[in-house]
C-alpha cells in the first residue's frame, strides 16, 4: 500500500511539472490553450520551463501558478550574480559606472559590435 501511495505521488508529480502552457512570441506571461491570447504562433511549454524563463501567469486565463505547484525558480546564493561592471571607459577616461549581463563584458553604450 506503501508503495502505491509512492508512485501515485510521484506520477502527480510528473503531471504536474510537465504540464503544457503556452507562450506568446513576445509576451513575458504564459496562458491556457482555451485563452484568448494564445494564437497559431505561440509556443507550447512546460510549467517548469516558463517559471525559469520567468514568465508571469496570465491575468485573463489563470494558469496555475509556480507558487500553487511549489515549483518556485532556483534562489542564487548570496553574492552570486550574472551581471558585472562595464569594462568600458568613459569620454572622461574613467571606468563605465554600468552593470551588464551582456557575455562580453560591456553595457549597451560600450558594446563593440
Amino acid at each position: 500500500m506503501k508503495y502505491l501511495r509512492i508512485l501515485g505521488l510521484l506520477f502527480f508529480t510528473m503531471a504536474v511539472h510537465s504540464q503544457s502552457v503556452y507562450k506568446t512570441p513576445s509576451g513575458e506571461k504564459y496562458h491556457l490553450a482555451t485563452c484568448r491570447m494564445v494564437n497559431n504562433v505561440s509556443e507550447e511549454i512546460t510549467l517548469t520551463h516558463a517559471v525559469e524563463l520567468g514568465l508571469d501567469a496570465c491575468k485573463i486565463c489563470h494558469p496555475p501558478t509556480a507558487a500553487s505547484l511549489n515549483i518556485l525558480p532556483q534562489k542564487k546564493a548570496k553574492g552570486e550574480s550574472n551581471t558585472v561592471q562595464c569594462k568600458g571607459t568613459t569620454k572622461a577616461g574613467n571606468r563605465c559606472k554600468h552593470m551588464t549581463s551582456i557575455a562580453n563584458g560591456y553595457c549597451f553604450q560600450h558594446n563593440p559590435d
